[in-house]
Formats: C-alpha cells, sequence, structure tokens
C-alpha cells in the first residue's frame, strides 16, 4: 500500500510515469552487493501494492457505511453515535498512503491537507497495518492509533524499519469517512490488564451421530462434496465457501464442551497437497427432526458464574 492515487494506476508503465524518480522496492538478501541493481520482484511488489491500493481507498472512500452499524470489537460509549464500519480499515489506509510521502493520495483522505514537499516520496514501504485502538473523541470522530511494520530505502534497497505507531482522527463527513488532520507518531498503546477470563474445556464425548454430523458438515463446507444446507440450521447464516479452498478432510477428533457445543479438529488438504490444521466450535441445534448445526462460535465458550454450563 505504497504508491499515488491521485489518478488510476493500471499498471507499471502508469505508474513510473506518475512517479518516475520513485525506486523500486528490492529483496534484500544476507550478501547482497552494495551496487546491486533492483530486481524484476521489486516492480511485481510496486505494481500489486498500486493496485491494491488504488482498489481499496475507492472502496472505503465511497462505500457508504452503514448509519448503526458498530465496529467488531470496539466499544461505543452509550449516547453516541455509531461507528460506521470501516474506521479502523480507513485510518490503515490513510496511514500506509501518508508514509509513502505520495502527496496527491494523502489529500484523498484529508481535505486540504498541508503540502508534504519535505518528505522524501517512497522512502518508506508499508508491508502491514493494523488498528490497535479505536477511541471516541465525539460524536461521529473517532481517534485510531495504527501500528505500521515500515521497510526503510537505504542504499538502493528497503531495509526493516520496525513496528511504528501514529494516532489519526477520524470523522465521518455525512457519511463520508475523512481525516481530521496528518498522522502523528505516538508510543504503542499500554497494555490495560483486565482479568481472566475463564474458557470451558472440552473433555465430553459426543454421540456417534453428533461425530457424523461434525464431518459431513466440515466436508461440505470445506471441499464442497457435499450440499451445507442439509446439515445446517434454518437462519445459521452459515454460507458455503466458494470456491472450495480444499479437495479433502479428515476430522481428527471431536468432544463436547459443558454448554453442548464440540469442539471438530481437522486437517483440510489443498489440491496442490498442503495441509492446514484448524479447529472448530460448533454450536448444534437439536430443533428438527435431526441434529444439525446452529452457528460457528469463535473460540471455547466462557465458563458462566454459575460453572461449566452455558455461558
Amino acid at each position: 500500500m505504497t504508491a499515488s492515487i491521485g489518478r488510476p494506476v493500471t499498471d507499471l508503465d502508469d505508474f513510473l510515469e506518475v512517479a518516475p524518480n520513485t525506486p523500486r522496492p528490492v529483496a534484500e538478501e544476507p550478501m547482497a552487493r552494495p551496487q546491486r541493481r533492483r530486481s524484476w520482484a521489486g516492480w511485481s511488489i510496486m505494481a500489486a501494492a498500486v493496485l491494491l491500493v488504488a482498489g481499496g481507498v475507492g472502496y472505503w472512500l465511497l462505500r457508504p457505511p452503514p448509519a448503526s452499524e458498530g465496529a467488531t470489537g470496539t466499544a461505543v460509549m452509550p449516547g453516541a453515535s455509531a461507528m460506521p464500519y470501516g474506521v479502523p480499515g480507513f485510518a490503515e489506509m490513510f496511514l500506509a498512503s501518508y508514509l509513502t510521502g505520495a502527496a496527491d493520495s494523502v489529500g484523498e483522505f484529508l481535505p486540504g491537507a498541508p503540502p508534504l514537499t519535505a518528505m522524501t516520496p517512497a522512502i518508506h514501504y508499508v508491508t502491514q497495518t493494523a488498528a490497535m485502538e479505536v477511541t471516541r473523541v465525539d460524536d461521529d470522530y473517532w481517534s485510531v492509533v495504527v501500528a505500521a511494520d515500515v521497510l526503510t530505502l537505504r542504499e538502493g534497497a528497503y531495509h526493516p524499519a520496525g513496528i511504528q505507531y501514529f494516532q489519526i482522527g477520524v470523522v465521518n463527513d455525512g457519511g463520508r469517512l475523512v481525516a481530521a488532520a496528518l498522522p502523528a507518531r505516538v508510543g504503542g498503546p499500554a497494555p490495560r490488564p483486565a482479568p481472566p477470563r475463564a474458557l470451558q474445556v472440552a473433555d465430553g464425548t459426543p454421540t456417534d451421530e453428533q461425530t457424523a454430523l461434525v464431518g459431513d458438515f466440515l466436508e461440505a463446507l470445506l471441499t464442497g462434496r457435499r450440499d451445507l444446507e442439509r446439515y445446517v440450521s434454518p437462519g445459521s447464516a452459515i454460507d458455503p465457501i466458494s470456491p472450495a479452498p480444499y479437495q479433502a478432510i479428515s476430522v481428527t477428533s471431536v468432544a463436547l464442551f459443558g454448554d453442548g457445543s464440540a469442539l471438530a479438529a481437522v486437517d483440510a488438504q489443498s489440491g496442490g497437497g498442503s495441509i492446514d490444521s484448524m479447529q472448530y466450535v460448533i454450536r448444534f441445534s437439536d430443533e428438527g427432526a435431526r441434529p444439525s448445526v446452529a452457528g460457528l462460535l469463535p473460540g471455547p465458550p466462557p465458563i458462566s458464574r454459575g460453572g461449566q454450563g452455558g455461558s
């Protein structure tokens, strides 16, 4: 996410026309010589970054945010307007654009942005960004702390510069997200102590019917070789993965939690032969003529105050 977005950029030649003096990112090798010339791999990285940013910015800037949807994992204070979906992502995109010194694209996020003439274009290369903290400042106004994994250009190649943190103000301006000011470098957010949350342990034995249901459901979900609707409850909101990512699966274990949900371990094999080992926490329903899958949980259910039972 490191390129100019002043106009659509469709290939590398367009990018070099917009920013002819922009160096290309180079994969650093342990024994690289100082005069090592930039590789075609660098061209490919830059071209991919251009297309990613151009498409992502258009999505975040033009997508009308839902009026009442809160961001997952972010608390919205009582009485405040709900945070539009996309505030953390908008802040991440803005920071990536800013760190590359792409002045024209910064103006897409921050109308009336001051000139960035002192910043060297493409001196930084952002490999990853993550919103670490979102705080409501006022109605339709949030502070977002974003972490960026940054590479810095030295002697013709990009070198790791570590994780850097920036604070960014984001405003909902009539349904369109805009930045309140340029990013400000800050320290990382301090860890917040929280009481430990005890989770249930899956040590119960499922019935043969539950074990068979888990295997059939996961095969339908991950390989598409079965009809998923046969195994899920109406209104479960579990949709098929399209295209199916795996060729075959093997369920290695199934155990029950105290609330009746199940922890299933599965090895899924891709078409290329690689295997992903995953865990699914499955909530059952007995409302129909036969057991079905009512939903997927993100992890083991918590222990309720009354004990190991439901959450």
